[in-house]
């Protein structure tokens, strides 16, 4: 990470990554980011990130199929994401199940961002695609899941727009509905809830842009 976002970025991403502890290491260098992908945009003060069901409900299917936006089925928004607060204090003893932020989908899925490790969670979105803030890990979750690859794994979609609708990138945030961890450890949860987030990235690149984690 070091070599390839640079030291401003670096201290950035320190700053923002939660709860500290995150491993120093990262693949950042499996792709080279330019100056632009990390730039802040000029009119940043106008963007959202939003789930494609939010974005398709505010600004309508057929603005949708023009920014290209997968479009199934419109679903009502029937309930919002409920989140617990952000802890502000570095504490590297904070167990692997701690949960940061809590969100439920259209479809009524218990969907936790627990801190996690090295192969899941927000440790692990935040150390391998700069995806560390509460509105771009959980904001896909307002809405209904996008794929269903596993009995027990959900993908879901978020789209990151300005004011008008115009589309800059997509967030996947991955969530686990079972108790066991991904993994060689495979952690349970002590609490019997889902496992939660697995991992959240921007499409077309490994490490999102600093500048995901202002919005």
């Amino acid at each position: 990470m070091k070599t390839a976002i640079g030291r401003s970025a670096f201290a950035g991403f320190a700053a923002l990554c939660l709860l500290g502890a995150l491993p120093t290491s990262s693949h950042a260098t499996e792709t080279e980011k330019s100056a632009s992908d990390s730039a802040r945009p000029d009119n940043f003060d106008t963007y959202v990130v939003m789930s494609n069901d939010a974005y398709i409900e505010k600004f309508g299917a057929r603005k949708a199929i023009a920014e290209g936006l997968p479009v199934s089925g419109v679903t009502p928004s029937v309930a919002s994401g409920t989140t617990q607060g952000r802890s502000t204090v570095p504490d590297p003893t904070i167990p692997w199940h701690h949960i940061y932020w809590t969100a439920i989908d259209w479809d009524g899925h218990d969907i936790p961002s627990r801190r996690g490790n090295a192969d899941f969670g927000v440790k692990h979105a935040c150390s391998k695609h700069n995806a560390c803030e509460k509105k771009v890990i959980t904001a896909a979750y307002n809405g209904n899941a996008d794929r269903h690859p596993r009995p027990t794994r959900y993908e879901y979609d978020a789209v990151v727009a300005t004011s008008q609708g115009g589309i800059r990138l997509t967030v996947t945030s991955v969530a686990e509905q079972g108790t066991y961890g991904p993994g060689p450890t495979a952690p349970h949860t002590p609490d019997g809830r889902p496992i939660g987030t697995v991992t959240v990235f921007c499409r077309g690149q490994t490490v999102c842009p600093d500048w995901v984690n202002d919005l």
